[in-house]
């Protein structure tokens, strides 16, 4: 069963509500959605990413191997309504401010409720390092703040999203503009928290942001 918040994001062009909903299931419930070799050949032919980032594939882990250590799975499904973005006259830019928002308010909550309780998986490629030292023919440099996206390691997210939240993924397509956009990411501990508690914390770690750039603003 799942919980969920309405959220909001201020900038100087809108007040932007977005919905955050979060569930709990065992750590290896997932796993029958984990296909590491087939996600990482979508990977190879689609994603720019493929073999430039250590967090990503081939580089990623497994999914099954990564939860191992782990008992419980909270998981975060952010979507917000890209009518909102009536202000931004490029379609690709509504998706594209959007997502920013979302990513940046989840990893924001994520590293501190990490600290805390476990570790997250992320909303995509790990963004600590610019550019990720896999580039410069380099080791990690910050082996222990990297993180992976569900995607990254082999599961597959439509289907997660669909059976726990009963929400399809949409999709940017030229000319296309979806009904909204989202990000999914998680929470693997030992610890069992309420929802509520979640929540809470949510709130407090992700208020006060500044979003006017990454919803497109003019300043």
């Amino acid at each position: 069963m799942s919980s969920s918040i309405i959220c909001h994001a201020v900038t100087s062009s809108a007040y932007l509500s977005y919905i955050v909903d979060i569930c709990c299931v065992p750590a290896g419930h997932i796993n029958k959605y984990s296909d590491k070799s087939y996600f990482d050949s979508l990977c190879r032919v689609g994603c720019s990413n493929y073999n430039k980032k250590w967090s990503c594939p081939p580089h990623s882990p497994d999914y099954r191997e990564f939860s191992n250590d782990w008992k419980n799975l909270y998981i975060l499904y952010i979507s917000i309504e890209l009518s909102q973005f009536s202000y931004i006259k490029n379609d690709y830019l509504k998706i594209k401010a959007a997502n920013s928002i979302l990513k940046s308010r989840a990893d924001k909550f994520l590293r501190y409720i990490a600290a805390n309780y476990g570790t997250y998986i992320s909303t995509g490629s790990c963004r600590m390092c610019k550019p990720c030292k896999y580039k410069q023919e380099r080791p990690c440099a910050l082996p222990e703040l990297m993180t992976y996206s569900f995607e990254a390691m082999g599961v597959n997210v439509g289907k997660l999203v669909m059976e726990q939240f009963g929400k399809p993924l949409l999709w940017y397509k030229k000319d296309c503009l979806p009904e909204y956009t989202s990000v999914v990411c998680g929470l693997l501990t030992n610890t069992e928290i309420l929802l509520e508690k979640l929540k809470k914390e949510y709130l407090q770690h992700t208020q006060g942001l500044d979003d006017s750039k990454r919803a497109g603003d003019k300043k």
